[in-house]
């Protein structure tokens, strides 16, 4: 055996009780984690929900505004407003600016009395947020993704608040699965949930389509397209009012913390941004379409919120999906501790939404240097196996 050789096996020796303690403490602290979201749920319960409104509360009455008045109506702020204090009279007014399909999508929660419709909704994006995790876990894994959700600190607020981002989650994990099986098809289908709240991942069916995936792509935009022309034929005359809507939103200084506006600035310098964002997720995703559909959907995922103008704190929650992405592929102590470093990161990012950006920037930087990294070692094995049949 030669040194070099030997002085790796050596570290694997020396490294083995380190990372089974360093894997013990990464559960210990998860824990308490876990108990500290619990601690925030239980807190919200007794003394904010009186006086703090979830996001399903507009969700609702955006769905029911759509039924009793039309679809036609249903970007009217007056009506919207309406709904809402229908509800709660003295809640704040909050327009929805999601697609018609997601009022098409909770119509039948919106017959229901408001307690039961946001019981029903509640545990559902709490399922769908955990069934998310489980489907991007590897086998051993599963404990370590629950436990990654469980603590993570956005997810208290699917409890609390009900937001619709763990449904967009579950559409990427399902979406990565299917393609995993080599199901592109049913994979676009399924990636066009998506377009109940775009913004969120209105590049991930680019990346694809960059990485080569057609299929995927085509199915992806057949649904998008269907979903488009029933939008607009059951707005009517009204369409532009959810453009309308889209923009006045979009201009929210709130919504806009976790975006890249307070950095680089409004107009013509965040179009700069976005625009050489999009051009690097792209060539990213081309760059890397030979290493499965995680890098590829890890890097589109990162792009579209890092491209996004506005982002809710529930909206947060999508950090964790490039997260565990790049999780599945496998490393040494370096690697799993750059993950671990953006997983802090975004934890961080209810409080200071900077992390949030230094930890979209890192997922692509990371999944590049990793290629490349992995690109190097197979040549030095090849090279080193040309020299052993040549001696």
């Amino acid at each position: 055996m030669d040194a070099p050789n030997e002085a790796r096996t050596a570290l694997r020796q020396l490294s083995g009780p380190w990372l089974r303690r360093g894997r013990a403490a990464v559960f210990v602290a998860l824990a308490d984690l876990t108990l500290f979201n619990i601690y925030q749920v239980v807190n919200y319960q007794m003394f904010q929900a009186r006086y703090q409104w979830p996001d399903f509360l507009y969700f609702y009455a955006f769905a029911k505004a759509g039924l009793a008045h039309g679809y036609r109506q249903l970007y009217d702020p007056a009506i919207q407003a309406a709904a809402v204090h229908s509800i709660f009279p003295h809640a704040p007014f909050y327009e929805v600016v999601n697609p018609p399909p997601f009022a098409w999508l909770l119509a039948p929660l919106a017959v229901l009395p408001y307690p039961a419709a946001l019981g029903i909704w509640t545990a559902a994006m709490v399922a769908a947020l955990a069934l998310s995790g489980y489907l991007l876990a590897s086998g051993r894994d599963r404990l370590l993704f629950a436990g990654l959700w469980l603590g993570f600190l956005p997810a208290y607020i699917v409890f609390v608040s009900a937001p619709l981002a763990p449904l967009v989650m579950l559409s990427l994990a399902l979406t990565r699965k299917l393609k995993s099986d080599r199901q592109e098809i049913a994979a676009g289908l399924v990636l066009a949930i998506g377009l109940l709240k775009p913004n969120l991942v209105e590049l991930v069916p680019f990346a694809f389509l960059a990485a080569g995936n057609l299929r995927l792509f085509v199915a992806w935009l057949s649904a998008a397209s269907v979903l488009v022309v029933a939008s607009v034929v059951s707005l009517g005359t009204n369409a532009a009012d959810y453009v309308t809507a889209s923009l006045v939103f979009t201009s929210n200084r709130y919504a806009l913390r976790w975006s890249l506006v307070p950095i680089v600035g409004d107009g013509f310098a965040w179009l700069a941004a976005a625009l050489l964002i999009t051009g690097g997720t792209l060539w990213l995703a081309w760059r890397l379409r030979n290493r499965g559909p995680e890098a590829v959907l890890a890097i589109g995922v990162a792009g579209s919120l890092l491209v996004n103008h506005h982002l809710t704190p529930g909206d947060l929650n999508l950090l964790l999906v490039p997260i565990w992405l790049l999780l599945r592929i496998p490393g040494g102590l370096i690697w799993k501790t750059t993950i671990g470093s953006m997983w802090a990161g975004a934890w961080l990012a209810l409080m200071f939404p900077i992390t949030a950006i230094v930890v979209l920037v890192a997922i692509p930087v990371a999944a590049l240097i990793r290629s490349l990294a992995d690109e190097a070692a197979e040549r030095d094995r090849t090279f080193g196996s040309n020299v052993s049949v040549e001696v």
